[in-house]
Formats: C-alpha cells, sequence, structure tokens
C-alpha cells in the first residue's frame, strides 16, 4: 500500500463523522463533475491520481456528427434595408 493509499483509507474510515462525510462530500462532488460514478474504488481511484482507468459515467448517447446537424434550419434572413452606422 503507498501512503496515498493509507491515507485514503484513513480518512475514508475516519471515526469522526463530520470529517469523514466531509471528505466522502468533496470527492463525490468532483467525481459527479467529470461525469464518474461515485463509489469507494473510483474514489480511491482518484484520490491516487489514476483518474485515466475510470470510465466516465455516459449521460447521454452520442450520434454521429451528420446525424446531429440533419435538422438545422438554414438562418433566416433579415427583411429590410441594412442597419445605418
Amino acid at each position: 500500500m503507498t501512503d496515498k493509499d493509507q491515507q485514503f483509507t484513513r480518512m475514508w474510515n475516519e471515526a469522526n463523522k463530520s470529517k469523514q462525510e466531509k471528505f466522502r462530500n468533496i470527492l463525490k462532488s468532483k467525481l459527479l463533475a467529470r461525469g464518474i460514478i461515485y463509489n469507494e474504488s473510483n474514489a480511491r481511484a482518484y484520490w491516487n491520481g489514476d483518474v485515466a482507468l475510470i470510465t466516465p459515467e455516459k449521460m447521454y448517447e452520442e450520434r454521429p456528427r451528420e446525424e446531429r446537424f440533419e435538422r438545422r434550419r438554414p438562418p433566416t434572413r433579415r427583411r429590410g434595408p441594412p442597419p445605418h452606422r
């Protein structure tokens, strides 16, 4: 076990509930901001700097590029004379 891993285990299993909650809430907010499912193993990987090993949660299904722009309408034309400067 590395020092970071031991530190994580100590803080994750902290006897003082308020310190434990604070640590877990900080990690939870950081993981959710990156679209990663919050659990102990993902939190440990994030804490140890192994974020590249975590696969983010799929929030939506990615569509092919062509399909995304198919339904786009052309821009509306302005009517009337051009604006004066």
